[in-house]
């Protein structure tokens, strides 16, 4: 997956339930960096990894196969 990229932002402690944001980095603290948009501005926001759920609004291509598996 490519960053930056436009995600959904799910945490329990700002009450973001699917509030759109950039991901633009992964840092090696345990911290997402992602930009949303707060009171009609842009903010950074860094979430922690181990409490912030986020999904790619980009779904990834799905992929067929040239053959079938015999079961």
């Amino acid at each position: 997956m490519e960053i930056p990229a436009k995600v959904s932002v799910f945490n329990k402690t700002v009450e973001f339930k699917g509030k759109p944001g950039t991901l633009v980095a992964i840092n090696d603290l345990g911290f997402y960096e992602i930009i949303v948009e707060v009171q009609q501005r842009n903010h950074t926001v860094l979430f922690p990894i181990m409490e912030t759920t986020v999904i790619f609004n980009e779904a990834l291509p799905s992929i067929e196969a040239d053959f079938e598996v015999e079961r």
